[in-house]
């Protein structure tokens, strides 16, 4: 009887955590940090010479570094410019774990732009989320990826 009770709530208890495990995982958000710094940067003003009008281009490389300095990765992409201050971005995200694909059109008034995450590779395989961008002056952009997979 006692061999039984016990072998039962031993086997309730894995049902539990394994249920608070699963039903958990969904809906847990990752955050990390990183700081982007451009490390090159071309621009093409198209069509109409007009020096940041509509349908000019940015094609840009930045450097990823942790918050205490440590190299983490690149990121390319290339900018649009729409009606200003819009301009829409593609930019991917290339770190130890994997990539990070964000698209989004941004307002170039704001100090932060928040673009949504279209998923990645490795790591970030089918991540959601946003990647928000806080300008921080001469230090670069501080970036703070928020997701869950």
């Amino acid at each position: 009887m006692k061999t039984t009770l016990l072998l039962a709530a031993t086997i309730g208890v894995v049902v539990a955590v394994y249920a608070a495990q699963s039903a958990a995982a969904p809906n847990t958000w990752t955050t990390e940090h990183y700081l982007a710094k451009e490390s090159w940067h071309a621009f093409a003003d198209v069509g109409r010479k007009d020096n940041g009008g509509p349908d000019d281009i940015y094609a840009a490389q930045q450097q990823l570094k942790t918050p205490a300095g440590h190299p983490a990765g690149v990121v390319n992409g290339y900018g649009v410019n729409l009606h200003r201050p819009y301009v829409f971005f593609h930019w991917t995200a290339a770190l130890r774990a994997g990539t990070l694909t964000l698209v989004g059109a941004v307002d170039l008034r704001s100090k932060t732009a928040v673009y949504p995450l279209e998923g990645g590779t490795g790591r970030y395989a089918g991540a959601r989320g946003t990647v928000t961008l806080t300008d921080d002056g001469s230090k670069g952009s501080l970036v703070t990826v928020r997701y869950r997979t």
